[in-house]
C-alpha cells in the first residue's frame, strides 16, 4: 500500500513539474510572438508611411506627368501660387502650388501650404484629408494639429477641436495662440476651470497682454471662483491703472464676495 502511495505521489510531482514546464514554455512563446508581432507593426507601419508619402505625391502631381525636380520652375510657379494667394484666387493658387510639387525635391512645405489654401477658401472637407494624410508624413508639426482644430470648430465638432488643440499644445508649449482658441473651446462648453488654466498659462507667456487676464479673469468668475477672479482684475490694474472695465468688474466682484460672507454669516448665525 505504501509503495502504491509513493509511486502516486510521484507521478503528481512528474505532472507538477510537466505542467510548470509547460506554463513557462507557453509564456516564452507568448512573449517571443509578442514581441514578434510588435517588431512586424512597426516595420509595416514604416513602411506605411514611406507608401503613404508617395501616394500623397502622386496624387498632388498627378495633374502634371512631369516629376523631375526643375529648380526655376519650382520657384516660378510657387511666385504664381503667392501672387494667387494674395489676391485669394484660390483655385489658381492649387493650380500653381500641385505643378509646384512636381518640380520640388521635398513637396511637404508645398503640400501644407496647399492645405492652408483648401482651408482658407472654405474647401474644409479637402483641407481636413489634406492635413490627416500630412499627419502621416509629418506627426509631431504641431500646426498641423491647430488647422485640423480650425476646421473642426467651423465644422462645430468642438470636442474635436479640442483634442487637436490640446496635441497642438503638448507640442508647442509656448504658443500663446494656441492655449486662448484651446481656452476658450473649453469656455464655450462650459469647462470653465479648465479654461481658466488655459488662459493663465497664456498670460504668463504675454503678462503685458490685459485680453488672457481679463478672459483668465471671467473663466473664473463663471466657475465661482470670485476670489481668484477678484486677483486677476487687480493684476489687471497694476498693469493698466485707468482701466475702466477692471474697475468696475473689480467693484462688482467685492459686492458679490460681500453678499456671499454676509449670506454665510446668517446662516451660521
Amino acid at each position: 500500500m505504501s509503495q502504491l502511495y509513493i509511486f502516486l505521489l510521484a507521478l503528481l510531482a512528474i505532472i507538477i513539474i510537466a505542467s510548470r514546464r509547460n506554463v513557462i514554455f507557453r509564456r516564452t512563446e507568448k512573449k517571443e510572438f509578442k514581441e514578434k508581432i510588435s517588431t512586424k507593426v512597426h516595420e509595416n507601419r514604416k513602411i506605411e508611411q514611406v507608401e503613404s508619402k508617395k501616394r500623397f505625391k502622386d496624387e498632388l502631381a498627378k495633374e502634371n506627368p512631369e516629376t523631375k525636380f526643375n529648380f526655376n520652375r519650382y520657384k516660378e510657379e510657387m511666385r504664381h501660387a503667392e501672387l494667387a494667394i494674395a489676391k485669394q484666387q484660390w483655385n489658381e493658387a492649387k493650380k500653381h502650388l500641385i505643378q509646384a510639387t512636381s518640380f520640388a525635391k521635398d513637396e511637404l512645405p508645398i503640400s501644407l501650404k496647399l492645405a492652408k489654401v483648401c482651408m482658407d477658401s472654405g474647401d474644409f472637407r479637402k483641407a481636413e484629408t489634406l492635413y490627416r494624410r500630412l499627419l502621416e508624413t509629418d506627426p509631431d508639426n504641431p500646426d498641423i494639429y491647430e488647422n485640423l482644430g480650425k476646421i473642426f470648430v467651423k465644422k462645430r465638432r468642438y470636442k474635436d477641436a479640442i483634442q487637436m488643440y490640446v496635441r497642438a499644445v503638448e507640442l508647442d508649449e509656448k504658443d500663446d495662440r494656441k492655449l486662448l482658441a484651446l481656452g476658450k473651446l473649453y469656455h464655450l462648453l462650459m469647462y470653465y476651470s479648465v479654461a481658466a488654466e488655459c488662459f493663465r498659462r497664456a498670460a504668463e507667456l504675454k503678462p503685458r497682454d490685459v485680453n488672457y487676464l481679463f478672459l483668465l479673469a471671467d473663466s473664473c468668475r463663471a466657475d465661482e471662483d470670485y476670489d481668484n477672479s477678484l486677483f486677476t482684475y487687480e493684476k489687471i490694474l497694476t498693469v493698466e491703472p485707468y482701466n475702466d472695465k477692471a474697475k468696475n468688474e473689480a467693484h462688482e466682484i467685492r459686492l458679490r464676495l460681500k453678499e456671499n460672507e454676509s449670506f454665510f454669516h446668517n446662516q451660521t448665525a
